[in-house]
């Protein structure tokens, strides 16, 4: 009787993760529909775990039409490790994908490609010695290769995601607290629970922990995916070097740290020499009609559409902040929105935060409330109440 009470909790385990997997590959899917802008990169990622997760739904049912684990631990382990390690590989590529500035790709797919390629010899070499799916030692083989892709893509991604996050300070002056608290919060415990499965599968006790806390971590990692292709916008293609026609090929772009091989001898040479008065001069005038013009109010800008609106050189810009303005392109863009929420508000007292945050290029009014208070020290009621 326990026999059979555990086999139909395995099986209703097993179904509820099939139903859950066609419906989140649906939800993927459909809302492609809702994309207001399309991405290269992005619709690549979303294919991508598209696949991944019709192919764990398939698994699924297989487990449950010929009964693998129920018959076997270390039989439903064998075909857990060969189904989830490819799974595992397309999501990796799908979150690289996306937040890469150098990416590696190819580099990636045949690294991926010949562990398991190495996962698949030692299981031919353990299913010839045992004549059967119970391959005895060989599982260990397998699970430590399952292992050591997990460690590699994860390691690749963090590096990728800490270049992204460092460009994106450089280059933009948007709120980075969405980036860094929900994409990152689910790319990390997606990780946590890829790292836990080499382990948990040998265990059919520990999959009823393991599994339903890696369907809600994948359900919240598919809620940010999707979030972040709604708040998608155009100019986020720059900081991709996707400009024009998308031309560029995605497998060699260079990094910010390796900007000097990409530019032209002239660029780097400019680089390296300290701004003239003369041409500082200019391009504190140009920034000034900038301003005046209210370009900050502009939520999207970046250092490379500033750049571009002004005709300036983007490695004069950022000299000039640094050299001329001892800051960077992010901080004095946030110090001149700041101070123009600040005189809006004693101007029109009337209007309220979601208006001044708009008017002023503030990309959220969370963002707003946090400048002040680290500013100020107050949010913006208190200040105007103090400043009436």
């Amino acid at each position: 009787r326990l026999i059979y009470t555990r086999r139909v909790m395995l099986y209703l385990l097993q179904f509820a993760c099939l139903i859950f997997m066609f419906i989140s590959a649906f939800f993927i899917a459909v809302t492609r529909l809702h994309v207001r802008w399309i991405n290269r990169r992005y619709e690549w990622s979303r294919w991508m775990i598209f696949a991944a997760l019709l192919f764990m739904a398939v698994h699924f049912f297989l487990q449950m039409y010929f009964g693998f684990r129920a018959t076997d631990e270390d039989v439903g382990a064998v075909i857990n490790v060969l189904v989830y390690l490819p799974c595992f590989t397309l999501f990796s590529m799908a979150i690289y994908n996306i937040e890469a500035t150098h990416t590696k790709r190819r580099k990636m797919n045949l690294i991926c490609a010949a562990v398991y390629a190495a996962m698949l010899a030692a299981f031919a070499v353990g299913y010839s010695f045992s004549g059967s799916l119970n391959i005895g030692a060989w599982l260990y083989v397998m699970l430590a290769l399952f292992f050591g892709n997990i460690v590699y893509c994860i390691y690749m991604i963090i590096i990728e995601m800490n270049k992204r996050k460092k460009l994106l300070e450089t280059m933009t002056a948007t709120d980075m607290l969405p980036f860094i608290r929900y994409a990152r919060a689910s790319i990390a415990m997606l990780s946590l629970i890829a790292i836990s499965m080499p382990f948990a599968i040998l265990s059919t006790k520990s999959l009823y922990i393991i599994g339903p806390v890696g369907l809600l971590v994948l359900l919240f990692f598919i809620v940010n995916f999707v979030a972040f292709g709604n708040c998608y916008v155009p100019t986020e293609e720059l900081l991709d070097r996707e400009r024009g026609n998308g031309e560029t090929d995605d497998d060699d772009e260079p990094t910010t740290a390796e900007n000097c091989a990409s530019q032209s001898a002239a660029d780097c040479e400019q680089s390296a020499q300290r701004l003239s008065a003369e041409r500082s001069a200019f391009i504190q005038a140009a920034l000034d009609k900038w301003c005046a013009d209210i370009g900050y109010k502009d939520s999207s800008v970046n250092m490379l559409t500033l750049s571009h609106s002004l005709d300036i050189n983007k490695n004069e810009l950022s000299q000039f902040f640094s050299q001329c303005q001892n800051t960077t392109f992010r901080i004095w863009l946030s110090e001149i929105r700041f101070n123009a929420a600040k005189k809006m508000m004693k101007e029109f007292p009337d209007y309220n935060n979601d208006i001044i945050s708009a008017e002023c290029g503030f990309s959220s009014r969370s963002y707003l409330y946090r400048i002040f208070k680290e500013k100020e020290g107050c949010t913006p009621v208190e200040w105007r109440a103090k400043n009436s």
